[in-house]
């Protein structure tokens, strides 16, 4: 048990630190100590009275519950864990599922306490079905997701949420190469990128936000938080290396150009911003025409082609790639400032072009060195 116990519930709060110093702050850095008390019986109570509340409360602990279970089939999947199928199948059922239980208990054991005290506090307050609603809900928080890491654990090469479906549309559909690294994402990764198109999202409102309450809407300050935005992404572009070394290789030796190659990185990061074009097309309805919006969206993709290809150099590890990054960010922006988007635009694709025609054939996984 404690080898298990080291493996996932010591790693997934380690891993997590961050996150539980700002839930802690936010449940007990933001009240005064004398009040700590009855800011958490009134906040309980809240939730105990209100459906709505009570409702809302019940996702959290839900999303909280996805996130230990995600950590779990992440674990699982890492190369240096492997011994755990063949480990953890030779253990009786019974066994084993206890060591489950146990194991996911711990994680969840945060939210366990903080319901468990207020099912306790409705029972007193004679709130008995808000309590007996919580406490059943957290009993089968701790209970079902056995079955999903017993699932993991006899079809090992099953993702995360993947489905019949999804293999059924993987038979019908043939995806083209564009497509591959999403469906990584996607299956192998879908906290990551649902993270950062909700970061994402989340800035391009705020900066209308900021706009209307100035009444002044000008599409540099737009292109700021494009940029932002851009930037939020560029976490996902050291994945798309590790698939493209991994997963990729075969495509080197296939009849294909290299504008054909570059294409497709091309169409990778235009697909990546979809989403944000379609919130800013509906967002800036009645204060910018298509043509800003566009410029707008084509500044987006051009910065994160350019990222992309940086990492066809060699020794190019994430830490001297986020100060490339951060400096042609600053550079654009500039640029951006002085109404000569286009032409900065120009000089990316230029950039970007010439890098990957210069490297990519010549490019070669490097591995950091202790």
């Amino acid at each position: 048990m404690g080898v298990f116990n080291r493996i996932f519930v010591r790693r997934f709060f380690v891993e997590n630190i961050g996150f539980f110093l700002i839930l802690f702050y936010f449940l007990f850095g933001v009240v005064n100590a004398s009040n700590l008390l009855y800011y958490h019986m009134g906040l309980m109570e809240g939730f105990l009275t209100g459906n709505s509340f009570l409702a809302l409360v019940l996702v959290l602990w839900l999303l909280y519950n996805f996130k230990c279970i995600g950590f779990v089939i992440k674990t699982l999947q890492l190369p240096q864990y492997s011994f755990l199928y063949d480990t953890m199948t030779c253990m009786a059922a019974r066994e084993r599922k206890t060591l489950w239980w146990r194991l996911h208990f711990r994680m969840y054991l945060p939210v366990f306490i903080y319901g468990g005290i207020a099912a306790v506090l409705g029972i007193c307050k004679q709130y008995f079905v808000p309590a007996a609603i919580i406490l059943v809900f957290n009993m089968a928080m701790c209970i079902w997701p056995v079955w999903l890491y017993e699932k993991k654990l006899w079809q090992p090469d099953v993702f995360f949420f993947a489905t019949r479906f999804s293999r059924w549309l993987n038979k019908l559909f043939i995806k083209p190469p564009v497509l591959y690294f999403y469906y990584e994402l996607f299956t192998a990764f879908p906290r990551k990128i649902f993270t950062t198109k909700i970061w994402s999202a989340a800035v391009l409102w705020l900066t209308f936000f900021l706009m209307g309450q100035s009444d002044f809407y000008d599409v540099r300050a737009l292109q700021l938080g494009m940029i932002v935005s851009v930037l939020l992404h560029t976490q996902l572009m050291i994945h798309h290396r590790a698939f493209d070394e991994i997963y990729l290789p075969f495509m080197l030796n296939l009849p294909m150009s290299t504008w054909r190659h570059y294409s497709r990185v091309v169409g990778i990061y235009a697909l990546m911003l979809a989403p944000e074009a379609i919130m800013l097309f509906f967002q800036s309805a009645g204060h910018f025409t298509l043509f800003p919006l566009f410029t707008c969206i084509v500044t987006g993709i051009s910065m994160l082609i350019l990222f992309r290809v940086l990492l066809y150099f060699p020794r190019m590890n994430a830490e001297v790639h986020l100060r490339w990054i951060l400096v042609i960010s600053f550079v654009m922006l500039f640029m951006i400032l002085g109404d000569v988007t286009w032409w900065a635009i120009l000089g990316l694709h230029v950039l970007a072009a010439g890098i990957f025609f210069r490297k990519f054939w010549a490019y070669e996984p490097w591995l950091e060195s202790e």
